[in-house]
């Protein structure tokens, strides 16, 4: 069925690109009422793409109370304003609907005399229908697992029904990132899926049960996926669980500092814990050490003998690293030679986990032309880049020659335009707008490099994929709207220490633009 209007080459989005795209549409000012209007209107063109003329045709809509109830209520009023006879069946009490958009569509509903709405509270009320079309408007991408009432008995009636089955976005009970299906999975004949593809709908074992895909653009605008926001910090950075333990959400060892460079550290293994990871240890020279411990009583010192990092360190920095989630290296080194020679070694004995490197540890890599791994996060100014390339260039162009050149993650620290340019091995590229040129001073690059480290922690420790140029992002978006703030409060005249003291704050505000799903 070839069906005009919809995405004929998109996007695979998971489940967490679609949280985090639509928080970072939101903070963008488009309204995401916008998005389900376009998404109802969406499912009912496809009913009247596979049906031709919709009018006198029966249909039967299964409304959840989340987000994708939400978009199957908007379908119904549009198949009921193009001649349809409507019923919406909704799952739960109207009160109970918990999702604002959808409660609003709701509304807007009932004051139609078009369309019938029943509220089913008991689960032997739902029968199989013989209709023309039926649509699964019960659970959308943000909620998996086993079905539970009344969603049981309505996916019983739904798939015993006869009549064009339709799906909104995923069939309910369909994993959208794996395509495992749960007992009771409703089976469709069409599946409207928003914005991007979901993994989960191409998997092998969902054929049975998804139907034709069809990808319906929303109106998701470029800008929420191609520039970091804070959706990239609310859905991609994992939330402290609420049976957390002490070092379940992230550990980082930053490994820093000599003996004429004792601020940089500081910042860094700062920026870890204010960043959200549980514990920062800071392996640096004794005097180093101990002088930030003593200005950050959080911080874990791990004092080495002399005035620089050596070769005589390297055994006692890798069993330190085994015990953390993630690790940061640079800020502060100098550049002695014993100390490059270290820099080399650790890495080496890192290779695979996440790691960030920074400042003088990023000469080393120039230097020995290091290969590293997705998990590394390389975070140059443009100076620096133009280092490890050996040329000048357009950031863009340099942030995608070093991460195909040494096999890495990298944030291209440059001003707006174009900002700040994240890009991973394959060829990929974010960017980010976030920040302000008073924070060309010295140390808040020290503060992103804890950022991300503290980041890149609390994703290992609390999520399966590493994710790290999306986390890169995070930190970045994060790393420029503290400083964004800061300048609001003070001025242009601000430091490392007010950026630094910023970063929850720009974090909490990420985290204030969660919204219901479902």
């Amino acid at each position: 069925m070839e069906c005009p209007g919809f995405i004929s080459q998109p996007e695979v989005w998971s489940v967490e690109d679609v949280r985090a795209y639509d928080i970072n549409t939101a903070w963008l000012g488009l309204p995401l009422l916008l998005l389900m209007e376009n998404a109802g209107r969406s499912v009912a063109d496809a009913v009247e793409c596979a049906l031709g003329d919709v009018r006198g045709k029966e249909v039967v809509v299964y409304a959840g109370r989340g987000g994708n109830g939400g978009d199957a209520i908007v379908a119904a009023r549009h198949l009921a304003l193009r001649g349809a006879d409507v019923t919406v069946y909704l799952l739960y009490d109207p009160k109970l609907v918990e999702h604002r958009d959808a409660l609003l569509n709701l509304q807007n509903l009932q004051r139609l005399r078009s369309v019938k709405i029943v509220h089913l509270d008991d689960q032997r009320d739902y029968r199989p229908q013989d209709v023309d079309v039926l649509i699964d408007g019960i659970l959308g991408v943000g909620v998996k697992g086993k079905l539970r009432e009344p969603i049981a008995s309505a996916l019983a009636a739904f798939n015993a029904s006869k009549g064009l089955r339709v799906a909104v976005d995923i069939p309910t009970g369909l994993d959208p990132d794996t395509g495992k299906a749960v007992e009771g999975t409703a089976r469709v004949d069409i599946t409207v899926t928003m914005g991007g593809l979901k993994p989960g709908l191409l998997a092998e074992e969902a054929k049975p049960y998804v139907g034709q895909v069809l990808v319906a653009d929303i109106g998701t605008p470029r800008d929420a996926y191609v520039f970091a926001g804070p959706g990239d910090v609310a859905a991609r950075v994992p939330r402290r669980p609420r049976d957390a333990y002490k070092g379940g959400n992230g550990k980082v060892l930053s490994v820093g500092g000599s003996y004429h460079y004792f601020g940089a550290p500081f910042y860094m293994a700062s920026a870890a814990l204010y960043a959200g990871a549980d514990l920062s240890f800071l392996a640096a020279p004794e005097d180093v050490a101990k002088s930030a411990a003593s200005s950050n009583p959080g911080i874990i010192p791990v004092p080495l003998k002399g005035e620089v990092i050596a070769t005589e360190h390297v055994k006692a920095l890798v069993e330190e690293a085994k015990h953390v989630d993630a690790v940061a290296i640079g800020p502060g080194l100098g550049t002695a030679e014993e100390t490059k020679e270290a820099v080399a070694q650790l890495l080496e004995a890192l290779r695979g986990k996440p790691v960030v490197i920074d400042a003088d540890a990023l000469k080393v890599v120039a230097e020995r032309r290091i290969k590293l791994w997705p998990e590394a996060v390389l975070t140059p100014h443009r100076g620096e880049a133009k280092m490890l390339t050996g040329h000048d260039g357009e950031p863009q162009d340099l942030a995608t020659e070093i991460a195909k050149t040494y096999g890495a993650t990298v944030i291209v620290k440059a001003p707006k335009p174009p900002g700040d340019v994240i890009c991973n091995p394959e060829g990929r590229c974010r960017f980010n707008l976030t920040g302000h040129p008073a924070m060309a001073v010295g140390g808040t690059g020290d503060v992103l490099t804890g950022i991300t480290a503290g980041f890149l922690a609390r994703r290992a420790a609390l999520s399966k994929d590493p994710e790290p140029m999306n986390i890169a992002a995070a930190a970045a978006w994060t790393s420029g709207r503290a400083g964004e703030i800061a300048v609001e409060e003070k001025g242009d005249n601000i430091t490392a220490i007010d950026v630094l003291n910023k970063v929850q704050a720009a974090i909490r505000e990420a985290y204030s633009l969660l919204s219901g799903g479902g």
